[in-house]
């Protein structure tokens, strides 16, 4: 049933494995575990200590007093049921066996690996295999004399029956009579209330005439002294001209005069004036995108040696050399689970990172001196800066410069459900690209919500960009496809897609989109969420990520490369959305928006997001 077992250090040397099938490579062409040392151990998500990669499982367990790891390896569609029984018992074998030798150093030494572990093993696998098979004998046993019990149980409830006969008839000779005597009671109540109906309905129909006729004049006379009734000037119901006066206040089709110098304004005009108003920064105004970001200093102690009521319960909590154990992390994890839940962070996400974090921590020594409380909040920042920190480049403005001249412009697709603000993302995306002097197209794919289109021009206006547009209910694929070889053949650098905002589970909006995706291979995909959502944003960008899998076609498979967040500027320090969104997609978050403008856009500061969560 095990495909393979693995025993190495954190720091990547292999002391013992055992395999017994070929283990085939990850579609990425990396080994399982390699896979899981990369994506999970390396990033503190392994809180549960199980791991579903491609076609196979993975658990593991951490001896953190020598730093070591001990996988095991199985098929996922197989269920090893002891597979953590048998890690708890291989944990304690090499404790027993080579825990001096490993303190000395005498086991990292080439010439000493493997280590003699085989035998050790076996005896671990023997004995977890038959505690599992124990149970299981237990288990069937006990439910053969339960069901033995249950029957001679009902034999003597039957005698008890029959002995109980005769008591039992007389008691319910009293209750059948009790019975009848309800039921005729009942039926004289209700032949009295139809009769009563059937009085009430004939009287009704006696003075309905002239019941009828009050209702009627008074009906009559609230109409006389209704409002009067709208007259439509379309010449049907009224012979009256519609005066030139009205003619021209009813006609919107018309140039409008602009009130402050009397020249016309074409309803273009008027949009135009009313985007730049809305957008366009104030004069001298900085974007936020060159703000430097701040460093995450190391936040100082600010409680003295004395601070505390009693000295004895202060140095309760100091601790040299001492061991951490589960009874001394859980308190403490415990409150900073809830923090973390309480700055947005999808309860699923903090569960995960203080899991993973204290799987770590245990078993490990502190320094002298070292509160536990401290170490717990700093393995916590460590393992935070380690997801938001982005594992490839998130300079958009670099890659759209290495990418000319290859002949083909670099594409962004825009994606995400209905109302999180894309259209306005990708307008200020559009902006900061051209004030680095990129030569921005517009594509409005968004073929299907009313507006849309009308919406992208007005941007496209203001930022004087061209935009190709082919109006609504066509192809979003398609006009994406001709707005990229428009862009090529006119020698534009990004193209810069919007697509129709759509909720997760509309299966057709995704197979729309998968399918954009495929003919145009955009070269990155963003995914654009609000920061005040919690779970409902993990949910959304997972079913987006699942959608494109599943859609598109083997070997074509192409997820979110980045994430946009908008209305960074209205949550405070509930900044959690960002470590929810980037723990579960391990993609980093690009840009936030912080406000309406178009400068209001900048990048995502881990260190200010750190201290905000932990504040």
């Amino acid at each position: 049933m095990l495909d393979q077992v693995s025993l190495f250090s954190k720091s990547g040397v292999v002391l013992w494995s055992k395999t017994w099938t070929k283990i085939k490579n990850t579609v990425a062409g990396e080994h399982p575990v390699d896979a899981l040392v990369k994506g999970i151990l390396l990033e503190d998500k392994g809180g549960d200590r199980s791991a579903a990669i491609e076609s196979y499982q993975l658990k593991w367990t951490f001896a953190n007093e020598f730093d070591l790891v001990i996988v095991v390896v199985y098929q996922k569609l197989l269920q090893c049921i002891y597979a953590e029984e048998l890690l708890d018992n291989l944990k304690s074998a090499f404790v027993k066996n080579f825990a001096s030798e490993f303190k000395r150093g005498l086991m990292i030494n080439s010439n000493k690996l493997p280590i003699p572990f085989d035998e050790h093993f076996e005896k671990c696998l023997r004995r977890s295999q038959n505690k599992f098979n124990g149970s299981k004998k237990t288990g069937s046993t006990g439910a053969s004399s339960g069901s033995s019990s249950s029957s001679s149980h009902k034999n003597n409830q039957r005698k008890d029956n029959n002995n109980d006969d005769n008591v039992d008839e007389n008691e319910n000779d009293d209750d059948i009579s009790n019975t009848n005597d309800k039921e005729s009671g009942s039926l004289d109540e209700t032949m009295s209330a139809r009769a009563k109906l059937r009085a009430r309905v004939a009287a009704n129909k006696g003075g309905g005439a002239s019941g009828g006729s009050k209702k009627s004049s008074s009906n009559s006379g609230k109409a006389s002294s209704g409002k009067e009734g709208t007259v439509w000037r379309d010449g049907s119901s009224s012979k009256k001209k519609l005066s030139k006066s009205a003619e021209l206040e009813l006609d919107f089709s018309k140039k409008n005069k602009n009130p402050e110098n009397g020249a016309e304004m074409n309803e273009d005009d008027e949009r135009l004036k009313e985007y730049q108003e809305k957008y366009l920064p104030d004069t001298g105004e900085q974007a936020e995108w060159e703000e430097e970001d701040s460093d995450l200093e190391d936040e100082a102690e600010q409680e003295g040696w004395f601070k505390k009521s009693a000295v004895g319960s202060f140095l309760q909590t100091i601790t040299g050399n001492k061991v951490l154990e589960d009874s001394d992390l859980e308190p403490i994890f415990n409150t900073m689970r809830h923090q973390l839940i309480g700055k947005n962070v999808a309860s699923e996400i903090a569960n995960e990172v203080c899991d993973s974090v204290k799987a770590n921590l245990e078993g490990q020594k502190l320094a002298s001196f070292t509160r536990v409380k401290s170490e717990v909040i700093r393995s916590l920042k460590e393992s935070v800066v380690r997801v938001l920190t982005p594992r490839k480049s998130t300079d958009l403005l670099y890659e759209v410069n290495s990418h000319k001249g290859k002949g083909t412009p670099y594409v962004v697709c825009f994606v995400g459900i209905n109302g999180v603000g894309k259209s306005t993302s990708l307008a200020k995306v559009c902006y900061y690209l051209k004030q680095h002097g990129v030569k921005v197209m517009m594509a409005a794919c968004d073929t299907f919500r009313s507006g849309a289109v009308e919406q992208l021009r007005g941007h496209a206006k203001c930022l004087d960009v061209p935009l190709f547009e082919k109006g609504y209910l066509k192809d979003p694929g398609e006009v994406a496809k001709m707005a990229i070889n428009e862009a090529k053949a006119t020698g534009y650098d990004c193209v810069l897609v919007d697509t129709a905002g759509r909720m997760q589970n509309n299966d057709k909006l995704m197979r729309e989109l998968a399918k954009l995706v495929q003919i145009n291979k955009p070269n990155m995909l963003l995914f654009v969420g609000e920061a005040l959502v919690g779970n409902d944003g993990i949910n959304q960008l997972q079913m987006f990520n699942k959608a494109l899998s599943t859609y598109l076609p083997s070997g074509e498979s192409k997820g979110i490369d980045g994430i946009v967040l908008t209305k960074f500027d209205t949550i405070d320090d509930k900044v959690g959305a960002t470590l929810s969104m980037s723990y579960k997609t391990g993609q980093p978050v690009m840009f936030v928006g912080t406000g309406q403008k178009y400068t209001h856009l900048k990048k995502l500061n881990v260190n200010s997001v750190v201290k905000s969560l932990f504040a």
